[in-house]
């Protein structure tokens, strides 16, 4: 039985992850580091609240190996086999994770633990553990009450080779700043991708973050491994389609704003009009950014058919030019109907069609 096909008949446990998740950031910041190093694979599926708080397949389109993480927030004190050995509710933290390895013996590649803390562990004799510590590592006394107790609680016989699926790792980011540490990292992999490109950093950040709030938060029940790829994931190409918007558009539009700008002085436009130009451009930014703004996208659709179709209503001045196009925009049904974008917004996103286009 192909993976594939694996996802469709084994049922993910119930978990309180995606609702727990609106106030755990820490889980997403942790995502976007990962996003961050896997970019450097050639491709790659991780995948939100979907087993486990996040896995990641080996490939986009036909996957063959899964890696396991469970994320772990601590506000002190030391994680140790005991207490990830513990039951609650019937269930220790490796019990579950490593439920994994049964459901997917032959695709598991690793199965992980990620802290913001230290883990207090026994090493075997001549072994210095470091940030990422393998069960492998471990003294014999550490592993045999791994092996004893996830025996008991899973019903299964423990073979050796599954301490060399175990890790535990202490993530880099702190919890409490792991927000600061997280757009740091974010920051530096966009200037290595683009070079002397000027961004907001801010405002890359919050675009990628909102995006992986979004996935991770949904809660519909998935059918096919096409829905999981649509809902709940991000792949390699869309992550670097994300990088590549929030570290290279920004610039273009602010270059396409200053020539509005120009153009605004040029036309000497009265005052009011560079204004309501100047105060609602930043709202159009932040929409103009976000990689699945749906409506907004269709919304810019529209506007971009309809200053193709009406050229002829493009008159001397911006002012009339948009507000032409307005009466012929709104009058389409999705623009009408919608309750998000008030007409100011949709005054800009019709000024950047006309302008961008020129």
């Amino acid at each position: 039985m192909t993976l594939i096909k694996k996802l469709k008949t084994i049922i993910p446990r119930e978990n309180s992850g995606s609702v727990s998740s609106n106030r755990f950031d820490y889980q997403k910041n942790w995502a976007i580091c990962k996003l961050i190093d896997l970019s450097k694979k050639t491709d790659f599926l991780l995948v939100f609240e979907f087993y486990e708080d996040i896995i990641v397949f080996d490939s986009s389109d036909n996957p063959n190996v899964i890696d396991f993480y469970q994320v772990k927030t601590k506000e002190k004190g030391k994680h140790s086999i005991s207490s990830l050995l513990n039951k609650t509710k019937g269930s220790s933290i490796l019990g579950k994770l490593f439920a994994n390895k049964i459901n997917f013996n032959d695709e598991t590649s690793s199965l992980n633990i990620i802290a913001n803390c230290d883990y207090k562990l026994e090493p075997k004799e001549g072994e210095v553990l470091g940030v990422k510590i393998c069960c492998s590592e471990l003294s014999e006394k550490e592993k045999k009450k791994i092996a004893e107790s996830l025996s008991e609680e899973l019903s299964i016989t423990w073979l050796k080779e599954y301490f060399k699926t175990l890790f535990f790792e202490k993530s880099m980011l702190t919890i409490e700043h792991h927000t600061e540490l997280t757009q740091q990292k974010l920051n530096k992999h966009i200037e290595e991708e683009f070079n002397d490109v000027k961004f907001n950093p801010t405002i890359a950040y919050s675009t990628i973050f909102d995006e992986i709030k979004r996935r991770n938060n949904i809660e519909k029940s998935l059918t096919s491994f096409e829905e999981l790829i649509e809902y709940k994931s991000i792949s390699k190409t869309e992550f670097d389609n994300m990088i590549k918007v929030v570290g290279s558009e920004p610039k273009r539009i602010q270059d396409l704003k200053s020539d509005i700008i120009n153009r605004i002085d040029a036309e000497k436009l009265p005052l009011k009009f560079r204004r309501f130009f100047k105060s609602n451009w930043s709202d159009f930014e932040v929409e103009y950014l976000k990689p699945n703004n749906l409506l907004f996208k269709e919304i810019e659709k529209i506007i971009s058919q309809k200053v193709n179709e009406n050229e002829d209503v493009l008159e001397d001045t911006l002012i009339n030019s948009m507000n032409n196009i307005l009466n012929i925009v709104i009058k389409e049904k999705v623009v009408k109907e919608q309750p998000i974008f008030d007409e100011n917004l949709i005054k800009i996103m019709i000024l950047k069609d006309i302008c961008d286009g020129e």
